[in-house]
């Protein structure tokens, strides 16, 4: 593994950490000691999208567990993933996954069938 390959590793991890914070661009980039330029083109390279997409789709990932996992409430659900708001969170679900974080959650829920 190239050496900036293992410095985005050790990055990611740091980043997925810290989604309830939520780390921005800014922090990524002061975290891997590269301009943001830099490191929007590290990741480009390496994963074939940007630092800002890359952190929105781990966020909605871990909603997507944490709906599937828990009965939190849809604003806890945000607010440990790191949105600003249970609003911020439906409309980006929505637009990602192509339903409600409700909806989903009635489909792909774990907690209620156990």
């Amino acid at each position: 593994m190239a050496a900036t390959e293992q410095d985005l590793s050790t990055l990611l991890e740091w980043a997925l950490g810290r989604l309830n914070r939520p780390p921005s661009v800014r922090d990524l980039a002061r975290q891997a000691r590269k301009s943001e330029r830099s490191l929007t083109r590290h990741f480009q390279e390496q994963l074939g999208t940007s630092p800002g997409q890359w952190l929105l789709n781990q966020r909605i990932d871990a909603a997507r567990q944490l709906l599937e996992l828990t009965d939190l409430p849809v604003a806890e659900v945000a607010t440990r993933v790191g949105f600003s708001s249970a609003l911020n969170l439906r409309r980006r679900f929505q637009t990602r996954v192509g339903t409600t974080p409700s909806a989903y959650r009635r489909v792909f829920s774990r907690s209620q069938s156990s």
